[in-house]
């Protein structure tokens, strides 16, 4: 083959490696709930609030804070709180952090992935 060639299917492959790499990414974080834009997370803590779901947390809870990890500044503002400390007990919870999606109780930490499928809030 000649020189011209051989840099064209170089390039070419090279152009399809990156696009198979850039859907891949794309399904995967969709897929796992990972690497999630700002307005994708803002907007699914939106329909949290609106189907009135509540996330309790107590401070120095290490998965208290690996939780809002998760969910990003922005998102973690928006949903609805309950911080049990002295002032609020919340006697009746196994442990922290608990989700209360529509009147049942999830504990743990959760991905985003698996808040999607408990809450019927769709990560767009």
């Amino acid at each position: 083959m000649d020189k011209r060639t051989v840099t064209f299917a170089t390039f070419a492959g090279l152009v399809l490696l990156v696009a198979g790499l850039y859907f891949f990414t794309d399904w995967f974080s969709k897929a796992t709930g990972y690497a999630l834009g700002e307005d994708q997370k803002v907007s699914f803590a939106n329909c949290l609030k609106d189907k009135k779901t509540s996330l309790y947390l107590s401070p120095n809870c290490l998965d208290c804070d690996k939780q809002r990890e998760v969910l990003g500044e922005q998102a973690y503002e928006v949903i609805d709180k309950v911080v049990c400390d002295e002032k609020r007990l919340c006697g009746g919870l196994k442990s922290v952090p608990a989700w209360n999606i529509e009147g049942k109780f999830y504990y743990g930490l959760k991905k985003y992935k698996e808040i999607d499928e408990l809450s019927s809030c769709e990560i767009v």
